[in-house]
């Protein structure tokens, strides 16, 4: 059974994954089995994932730090070894496919690199004084999501869903048993590599609802490029 660090990877990865580019997708799986697949881009989708990784993971190799090439470099060896039938049908969008490469690409890294949960320390989620937001930052009770969730898995529906704005990817929710936290629902944005403008990129929430009206809100303003404003 996964520990919660090993839920986290395989979630972030899956998250950093799906927001690739159909193209990048394409290029990966070929458009028939083995067949003008371009390998280049494996390394634009392993920077991509090792880039998310290193935000909300604490990663380390042999006992010491990981960098972000170093995770680049075995995420993209992973990539390597997926098989040209599996990576074309993450062209179909096929959910079990994408699962099976998660997995894969999990299982590589865990044997090489170990995994926890980075402490926020106010780079990833605000410091206040409400569940890490000021009091006019709450959500309100009557307030609901506008964009479209669904299950991340539709193949395995549970507590973890992902939100679109149309065909863009806003963010990702799911609750982990976390001690303590049974009831908490973590919540990520969307990594683009636009700028934050001062939002939190990821935390907890009280519920699914809360949770998704977060990213929403953090989502929206920065398409608006509306920085947190901070009173007091």
């Amino acid at each position: 059974m996964q520990n919660n660090a090993g839920t986290l990877l395989r979630s972030f990865l899956n998250s950093s994954f799906r927001k690739q580019s159909q193209r990048r997708i394409r290029d990966f799986g070929g458009y028939e089995i083995g067949k003008r697949r371009q390998p280049h881009v494996i390394h634009a989708i392993a920077r991509d994932a090792a880039d998310y990784l290193c935000i909300h993971l604490d990663i380390k190799a042999k006992g010491r730090p990981a960098s972000r090439q170093g995770v680049a470099f075995a995420i993209a060896e992973a990539l390597r070894n997926v098989s040209e039938e599996l990576a074309y049908r993450l062209t179909w969008r096929d959910d079990q496919a994408w699962r099976d490469v998660c997995e894969s690409v999990a299982v590589f890294l865990e044997g090489c690199m170990e995994f926890d949960r980075k402490p926020y320390d106010g780079s990833l989620t605000a410091r206040s004084d409400y569940n890490g937001w000021k009091s006019w930052e709450v959500i309100a009770s009557g307030e609901r999501p506008r964009g479209k969730w669904r299950h991340a898995w539709k193949e395995k529906p549970g507590d973890d869903f992902i939100g679109f704005d149309g065909e863009t990817c806003m963010g990702r929710i799911f609750r982990i048993g976390f001690t303590g936290a049974d009831e908490r629902w973590y919540w990520l944005i969307s990594a683009d590599g636009s700028p934050r403008l001062g939002w939190p990129a990821a935390g907890y929430e009280a519920s699914a609802r809360c949770a998704a009206c977060r990213v929403e809100r953090i989502y929206f303003a920065l398409v608006k490029g509306e920085g947190r404003v901070a009173y007091g």
